[in-house]
């Protein structure tokens, strides 16, 4: 399946290049100013000028009119462009780049885009690609700096804005990620913009007066309210479980992992999750603490859970389906099938293709289920082995058939026939 950051990605190598225009700073007092290249620096709206690089207040620009007439230098540029000579090694290897990130290949990408960029230093298409590789592979500061440059080139791309916001935003720093998202949505509104921004501004207005704590391997937020004792105690909890589960999985994230510990209510602001929903992994790890004063074998459990979907995730780059990560993560909690659970797993695999058992709707027993079964069949190693595929772009047909030596549908007529003569875990 495509992600939507390699769908944005094709659309900017598919989109033609527009003229060049120049943008009119509207300011207070009536006056204007028409500049070629500005950029946001905190408070300041930092422009190039005939006297060099120029900061004004962020709070003296009342409006900015994109593309008025185009300025000497912009016409040059657009003169020289139009009798360049092609530089069709650049081309091959951005096509080359954009193909490997479709078929999840990422390290390929990023050697592709890094080759299109020492041949033409130009291509901020390439960077776009760069940072989206880099940031699939967990390698933010290996993002970071294409994201920078290719900003300084074209301050107005939307593509690097929200690349640059989604770095922001891992980082904790919400309120920079939010005014990136917001100047792409400018330039480019799109859904998947949209959805950024307001689920970051929840977060901002729930969380703006929350606690920070870092530790070696976790940025925690939480609120003001929450007992010190206990953030303290879920951190050094956390910890330990990340070792566990990095051996578990055979993985090392390379980036810090974020985590929110919410009031009940506040957690469902934010999230806009339904009320039987205890923990929640979307990049963060977000976790609803109600009432709790010490870390009991619940709350332990659901912070496992996350944490087990955040280690999967990153050794999978994302690529891994809903029902092998929530099998696996409630087996890193160490749940088993209740007898309950059993007759609702025999119940949802007596009609039909079992293979297609989540038309239903999902279900976490069954997801569990079919984790324990496939197990049992060849060890947890060969659990181990489809998630490297997954991580190095294979479908999950394609890693389920080389590790088993058959395909989903086949594996789940198996399991299903074991579950109705009883004898699946």
């Amino acid at each position: 399946m495509r992600s939507r950051r390699t769908a944005l990605l094709l659309l900017v190598l598919a989109a033609a290049p527009l003229p060049a225009r120049a943008d009119r700073l509207h300011l207070q007092g009536g006056g204007v100013l028409d500049v070629d290249r500005w950029w946001i620096e905190g408070d300041t709206l930092v422009y190039e000028g005939p006297a060099g690089t120029v900061g004004l207040p962020r709070a003296s620009v009342v409006r900015i009119e994109a593309g008025t007439s185009p300025t000497p230098a912009k016409a040059a540029a657009k003169t020289a462009a139009a009798v360049a000579p092609k530089r069709p090694g650049a081309d091959s290897a951005v096509r080359e780049g954009a193909a490997a990130l479709v078929r999840r290949d990422l390290e390929t990408a990023v050697a592709r885009f890094t080759e299109a960029l020492r041949l033409d230093p130009d291509r901020n298409d390439a960077r776009v690609g760069l940072a989206v590789a880099s940031l699939a592979l967990g390698r933010d500061q290996d993002a970071l700096a294409p994201v920078l440059d290719g900003l300084a080139r074209e301050p107005r791309n939307p593509d690097l804005h929200e690349l640059l916001g989604d770095l922001r935003d891992r980082e904790e720093r919400t309120g920079d990620a939010l005014a990136e998202w917001r100047e792409a949505f400018r330039v480019a509104p799109s859904d998947r913009l949209r959805d950024k921004i307001l689920k970051a501004e929840r977060e901002q207005t729930t969380s703006r007066d929350y606690a920070f704590s870092a530790a070696p391997h976790f940025n925690l937020r939480f609120d003001g309210k929450v007992d010190e004792g206990l953030a303290d105690e879920i951190g050094e909890f956390l910890e330990g479980a990340w070792r566990d589960l990095a051996d578990l999985y055979r993985h090392t994230p390379e980036q810090p992992i974020s985590v929110l510990l919410y009031p009940t209510q506040s957690f469902r602001e934010v999230t806009q999750t339904p009320s039987d929903v205890a923990g929640l992994f979307d990049g963060k790890i977000r976790v609803p603490l109600g009432g709790l004063t010490r870390l009991n074998p619940a709350a332990k459990g659901v912070l496992v859970h996350e944490l087990s979907h955040a280690v999967v995730h990153a050794k999978t780059h994302g690529n891994c389906p809903r029902w092998l990560q929530e099998g696996l993560a409630q087996r890193a909690e160490g749940r088993r099938p209740t007898p309950a659970e059993r007759q609702e797993v025999r119940r949802r695999l007596e009609k039909g293709d079992p293979s297609r058992w989540e038309d239903g709707g999902f279900s976490y027993p069954v997801a569990l289920s079919l984790v324990r079964d496939l197990e049992e069949d060849r060890g947890f190693p060969a659990l181990l082995d489809v998630l490297e595929r997954l991580g190095a772009g294979a479908t999950m047909e394609q890693a389920l058939t080389e590790v088993y030596g058959e395909g989903h549908a086949a594996l789940c007529r198996r399991w299903a026939e074991r579950v109705r003569e009883g004898k699946a875990p």
